[in-house]
């Protein structure tokens, strides 16, 4: 509920954050553990301010690889005027490929660097209403390795004013922070990035009526690594439910699970660090994080989630087929999903030096490690035919199958899956390339392009026209399936494919362009190519 601060003028309060005198017309809510105080800002063409509270906690102090505990009270008054550090990144080596990632998908960087103490949230809020508001809680991207909830590409400002929605957006800890590897620790207890999420999503639970949002009303969305949480989520799910929806852009944690890497990579860590394997935990527990994150950086060691039981199912598409005659086996929540049109463009462009060819043994090599289908690589070659629209050179035929194998047929089994059991599903596909936004000449619709359309953090400056009109529509899309998932996003479910952008891209023409359309083709003409692999 919000305070007001007339009540504490007499007694001149500081932040508890930040030490600093709170000025009488900021918004404040009264949560669980506390008092916080935000700013307010004005979103044009909304007439109305919406309310920001940044970098609030949601857990204790953290101890280094354990489980996270809900945050303790404070006295006085929390700042949440700014966005706390980022929790501690993972950009590997060699440079050439570390900075080229960080260019891409982290620039601008995390607002207020990195730290182990990183268990933050934000929270963007419209005017409270009558009725409590529909909640949209974002779950960031990066591999598992990086990324943070406070990224200028999740501001939530837009959202909340222009489509009355109350946002948060939270960290979780990430590469060996987040998931150890160790043996040491017990099994449910490794996923601990995994963990601060549904500690987040359990905090919003508590407290998010205090910003005007109905936690009966939530809806989780994210993008890769995000969107893999959130399946994770719906098929291996907390009890009670936090959440009443669910949409999973480019990513899904349900089909030909892997093993992780994370045990692997912690036995080259405790050699590279120097510790012995009788007492590994506690010697690595010692050693700073800036020291654990060169180590990890410099030898390139993944870590990512296993696949637990508790936060990851081990069995995910057998749990969702089943649900229709068990309901307990997963989340049966209404869900939106859907792809790029070229989520293979920003790792085909770094193989170009490659023939096709090539690329396909390496790919082959990796979906089938103990020898690939008779006939496969040839078969894959007749169907990408050099010159097919949108395939015009090696590096943009690498770029389609990419986009095929890593996201585009995965999510099409998925969503088929869903509707099968009669789950609402939804798909859409978003397909234009803007020139204010290209990591690249050629670079189209990459992987996570469509982020910026969503939140609408695209820079308006020099934006074109039907690229303002395509971001106003899945704005609206994704806020209306947030404030009624059982009518959804607007257009019909699985097998129809909503598609954004008709695309477009830079230098061509809007002249006949449709911001949004009921794809009649067949986008996934090639998927029978993978469906063994995917789902036998």
């Amino acid at each position: 509920m919000h305070i007001s601060l007339l009540l504490f003028v007499s007694f001149c309060l500081t932040s508890t954050s930040a030490g600093s005198s709170v000025s009488q017309d900021r918004p404040s809510a009264t949560i669980d553990s506390g008092v916080v105080v935000g700013t307010s800002t004005a979103i044009p063409p909304a007439p109305h301010k919406i309310d920001k509270f940044l970098g609030v906690p949601f857990a204790a102090p953290l101890q280094r690889f354990s489980p996270p505990q809900k945050e303790t009270p404070w006295q006085g008054i929390y700042d949440a005027s700014t966005h706390k550090p980022a929790c501690i990144q993972q950009f590997d080596f060699p440079e050439e490929d570390r900075a080229r990632i960080i260019k891409w998908l982290n620039t601008p960087g995390p607002p207020a660097g990195e730290s182990e103490d990183c268990l933050y949230l934000d929270i963007y809020a419209p005017p409270k209403g009558k009725e409590p508001k529909a909640v949209l809680f974002w779950i960031h991207g990066g591999v598992y390795l990086y990324g943070s909830g406070s990224l200028p590409l999740y501001d939530g400002s837009i959202l909340a004013a222009i489509h009355d929605v109350v946002v948060v957006t939270t960290n979780y800890r990430l590469n060996v922070f987040g998931f150890p590897g160790s043996p040491e620790i017990p099994e449910g207890q490794r996923n601990l990035g995994l963990l601060d999420q549904r500690l987040a999503l359990d905090w919003v639970q508590r407290n998010i009526a205090a910003f005007g949002g109905d936690p009966e009303q939530v809806t989780i969305f994210g993008e890769s690594a995000g969107a893999s949480s959130v399946d994770a989520l719906i098929t291996s799910p907390p009890h009670p439910l936090p959440f009443r929806a669910a949409i999973m852009q480019s990513g899904h944690k349900t089909l030909h699970p892997e093993s992780s890497d994370s045990e692997k990579s912690w036995k080259k860590l405790i050699e590279l660090a120097g510790c012995k394997e009788s007492d590994a935990l506690q010697c690595v527990r010692k050693k700073s994080a800036l020291e654990l994150k060169g180590i990890v950086e410099r030898a390139a060691l993944p870590f990512n989630p296993i696949l637990d039981g508790v936060t990851v199912s081990k069995t995910p598409r057998r749990d969702r087929l089943s649900s229709i005659n068990d309901t307990s086996a997963i989340a049966r929540v209404p869900v939106m999903m859907g792809t790029n049109a070229n989520e293979g463009s920003m790792y085909a462009l770094p193989l170009a030096r490659n023939t096709t060819e090539e690329f396909l043994h390496l790919v082959l090599s990796y979906l089938y490690p103990r020898g690939r289908p008779k006939g496969l690589l040839e078969a894959l070659l007749k169907a990408y035919p050099l010159g097919e629209a949108g395939v015009k050179t090696e590096v943009g035929r690498m770029d389609r199958i990419l986009t095929d194998v890593l996201s585009q047929c995965p999510i099409k089994f998925v969503a088929d899956d869903s509707a099968l059991v009669e789950i609402p599903t939804w798909r859409y596909y978003f397909d234009a390339g803007f020139s204010n936004s290209a990591l690249f000449y050629g670079s189209g619709a990459y992987h996570s392009a469509e982020i910026e359309m969503v939140f609408g953090t695209y820079n308006t400056t020099d934006a074109p026209a039907f690229q303002v009109e395509v971001s106003r529509a899945m704005q609206k899309a994704w806020t209306d399936f947030a404030k009624d998932p059982i009518r959804g996003p607007g257009w019909g479910k699985v097998p129809e494919i909503a598609s954004f952008g008709d695309g477009f891209r830079p230098g061509s023409s809007v002249e006949g362009k449709a911001v949004l359309e009921v794809i009649a083709e067949d986008l996934d003409k090639r998927c029978a190519l993978y469906k063994g692999f995917y789902t036998g």
